[in-house]
């Protein structure tokens, strides 16, 4: 598909181009299921084996975790090297069944039946790496233990025993950690008794020392102590409250005595201004007797007080004084009596732990087999046959984008769109290919079947290259084998049908198909044609066959250089007197590439077609020849060239849908 005009590819286009290389599609389709199935039914069935074992939370023994870590934790520890290593080399000691799961110490509750099972092989650890499956079952506390193998009974086998050495090293584990709990206790009470004696007997010597008899009581001068430091916390707490009192009566006084308040005066006022201790200056109102004798009252309470607080401080810093050459004893004695305490608090600890753990009967883990794993009955693995459905959708996928880009990749000239886009010259038609038989009957073939699609094409071909006042026609192609002698002879047959006057001219100096195509038994021999003494002229030159009643015009073969024939005189006068002659003149020359005649022939005609092969011409070929016949001009539009399509494959034509309605006008379908 060549559409240099459109890059962009449209729906229509890309189903068009699917079904144009849909056996390609289909090759790519059916390789591709026939491998998917062929894999499949190589690839042997998996069996997946599953054990389950739920964690049990009031188990646990210790600081408080959260469920999920703990699950999550056990899921780890399952899936850890570690535990693959020692699953490994379990396998290497004992390939052989199961048998029965035992804890240490069992119980009627701690026995686990497991299925008796036996292993083909030994398991390496890439093996058990790969087969073994831990997780936790959803959001519970279930943790799924499972095993992949092509073997079923190999499958329940790793999944069990991945059990039973998780929980064997657990108990081993718990019931080595209470021993050696045990023998640490054990071993730490003697000193703890050592160090209740030790306690015991310096508090003793201590007492003895200093002659404190009354351990357990307390000191006496404490006791005093105590008293008369609340006795002083009373006491300065009611001299403040009082404090308190004769000030806020001062500050009525004042309120007063600025309010214009009458006041007695004489000898009440001069107790007052007494008692008041100068409290205002500026006052000049007398107090009353209410109110001196209430500030006199006050007074004498507060002092009162300050005695009896002066007295107390007095008793206890006498207590204290006395009380500081026993004070170092007494604290001595205090930590004495805590160093024994916490002796006999830790003997004691010790051999609660012993009783504990002499006292603990099995083992009891905090996780529970619910379920061990069967030796299943049904691969685990998705039937081999599924497989080609998504095989033959990937193989559709895949055919489809390699058909689109072989398409897009595919330079070779097809229909008259690719035509038209590339040489940018108009297609006058699609000749079909015709075999090898009805080529020798040419013109049988135009004379006895005038609806043929062969005829058609050539009517086309004809009509659109005589259209006008072209009598000489240039026919040439890119390269050999696209049939542009068969086109000539074709064209002159028909025009001959016609009732024309045609004459074929063969320049094809190279190859000369035209003489081969001539039948020589038939024709009129000219004598002294083969020398270029006796060089005939032009017009002794054309023969005419018997059997088509057609003229041909072959050049002489003594000619070194083909540019001889074209740059002499009496050639160009000779087509002049043709054109008068002959109602059509077809010339037959050689492929433009690497031949300068047909490019200059090209100017001494009406009318130039050039053949591209339907589906073996490339694009680059036949632009790159196009290009050569216009450069042989000043002007690129001077030179009429039509192109046509030889050679088609009607069949692969219509069904890769390279046929355009405007095309199936002029073209035969």
């Amino acid at each position: 598909m060549i559409h240099r005009r459109s890059n962009d590819l449209h729906f229509s286009q890309i189903m068009l181009l699917l079904r144009r290389r849909r056996g390609f599609i289909a090759s790519i389709v059916l390789l591709g299921g026939a491998a998917a199935t062929a894999i499949g039914l190589t690839l042997p069935p998996y069996y997946t084996a599953k054990a389950q074992l739920l964690y049990q939370a009031e188990a646990q023994i210790g600081p408080e975790r959260s469920e999920d870590a703990a699950v999550d934790t056990l899921v780890e520890m399952l899936n850890s090297p570690g535990h693959l290593r020692r699953l490994t080399k379990s396998f290497e000691l004992d390939p052989g069944s199961t048998g029965t799961v035992a804890l240490a110490e069992p119980t009627q509750s701690d026995t686990i039946k497991m299925p008796t099972t036996s292993a083909p092989s030994v398991l390496d650890y890439n093996a058990l790496d790969q087969g073994l499956n831990v997780y936790k079952e959803r959001q519970s506390r279930l943790v799924a233990v499972t095993f992949r193998s092509t073997d079923p009974e190999t499958a329940a086998l790793a999944a069990n025993r991945a059990v039973k050495l998780y929980l064997d090293h657990e108990s081993d584990f718990q019931r080595e950690a209470r021993a050696q709990a045990l023998r640490s206790v054990s071993d730490r009470m003697p000193d703890a008794l050592a160090r209740i004696d030790q306690a015991e007997g310096a508090l003793r010597e201590h007492k003895i020392k200093f002659g404190l008899a009354d351990a357990a009581g307390s000191d006496p001068n404490d006791k005093q102590i105590g008293e008369f430091t609340r006795q002083l916390i009373i006491a300065q707490s009611d001299l403040a409250a009082r404090d308190v009192q004769l000030e806020n009566l001062k500050a009525q006084h004042r309120s007063a005595s600025e309010g214009g308040t009458e006041i007695p005066t004489g000898f009440a006022r001069v107790a007052a201004t007494d008692q008041l201790d100068n409290t205002d200056s500026d006052a000049t109102q007398p107090l009353s007797e209410d109110q001196q004798l209430e500030i006199t009252q006050l007074t004498l309470g507060r002092d009162a007080v300050a005695a009896r607080l002066s007295d107390i401080e007095k008793q206890l810093t006498t207590l204290q004084e006395a009380n500081a050459k026993t004070t170092p004893a007494w604290i001595r004695l205090r930590e004495l009596e805590r160093e024994a305490n916490a002796a006999g608090e830790a003997y004691e600890n010790l051999q609660r732990q012993k009783d504990d753990l002499q006292g603990q009967g099995s083992v009891r883990l905090s996780v529970r087999v619910v379920s061990m794993a069967d030796v299943p009955d049904l691969p685990s693995s998705p039937n081999p046959l599924l497989f080609v459905a998504p095989a033959l959708i990937a193989s559709l996928l895949i055919g489809g984008f390699l058909a689109v880009l072989f398409e897009r990749l595919d330079q070779r000239l097809r229909s008259e769109r690719d035509v038209e886009e590339t040489l940018d010259a108009p297609c006058i038609g699609m000749v079909p290919a015709i075999s090898s038989r009805v080529r020798a009957n040419m013109s049988q073939l135009l004379r006895n079947e005038p609806y043929a699609p062969y005829t058609e094409a050539i009517r086309s071909v004809y009509v659109a290259a005589t259209r006008g006042s072209a009598r000489s026609i240039l026919v040439t192609s890119s390269a050999l084998g696209d049939g542009k002698s068969t086109l000539v002879r074709s064209l002159a047959a028909f025009a001959e049908r016609l009732g024309q006057r045609v004459l074929v001219i063969d320049f094809d100096l190279r190859h000369a198909p035209m003489s081969a195509l001539v039948d020589k038994d038939k024709r009129d021999k000219t004598p002294g044609a083969e020398t270029r003494a006796n060089e005939p002229t032009w017009e002794a030159m054309i023969r005419t066959t018997k059997k088509d009643g057609i003229d041909y015009l072959t050049m002489p073969r003594l000619y070194l250089d083909p540019l001889t024939v074209l740059l002499n005189e009496d050639f160009s006068g000779l087509l002049k007197q043709l054109r008068q002659n002959y109602d059509c003149i077809l010339i037959d020359s050689a492929p433009v590439g690497g031949a300068t005649e047909t490019r200059l022939l090209a100017l001494m005609v009406d009318r130039v077609i050039f053949t591209v092969r339907w589906g073996v011409t490339e694009a680059g070929t036949a632009l790159a020849a196009v290009q050569q016949l216009r450069a042989s001009s000043a002007t690129a539009q001077s030179i009429p060239i039509a192109v046509v399509v030889n050679q088609v494959d009607l069949h692969a034509h219509r069904r890769g849908g390279y046929s355009e309605p405007v095309a199936m006008a002029s073209a035969p379908a």
